[in-house]
């Protein structure tokens, strides 16, 4: 088998169509990334969900049934927690829907806890009112 003649020109180093092979030079290597870079993620990463907005959402939601305002509290506070992770991550942490609804529920579940006090105590008001002009 005889070798081409472009290969002939590549390993002698002769003119090849108006240039010669030999004159070329390869360009150097990009310069390593400097102290700063911001590191890249494995090709195939994929963004992972917030474990801590996962856990605002579920004792949001146990709060309606569960010792309605404690779970709510701390639920509050993993969301915000949760929303500052989201926000440093750099879009590798997903979430912010979770933590919404946790603050959501979490809020309502506080407003009506501090409406049904407000109730029991006008309740407990107008009964001791009434106990008082009845005698």
């Amino acid at each position: 088998m005889r070798p081409s003649r472009r290969f002939l020109a590549l390993a002698w180093g002769t003119p090849w169509q108006g240039v010669v092979v030999s004159d070329q030079i390869p360009p150097p290597p990009p310069p390593p990334p400097g102290y700063g870079a911001a590191s890249v993620p494995a090709p195939n990463a994929v963004p992972r969900t917030s474990s801590n907005a996962v856990v605002a959402l579920v004792l949001a939601i146990c709060s309606f049934v569960i010792c309605p305002l404690i779970p709510a509290v701390v639920a509050l506070f993993l969301a915000g927690s949760a929303q500052r992770e989201i926000d440093t991550s750099g879009g590798w942490v997903t979430g912010t829907g979770l933590v919404q609804g946790a603050k959501i529920a979490s809020w309502i579940n506080i407003g009506l806890c501090i409406a049904g006090i407000l109730v029991f105590i006008l309740v407990l008001a107008t009964a001791s009112i009434s106990s008082t002009t009845t005698n």
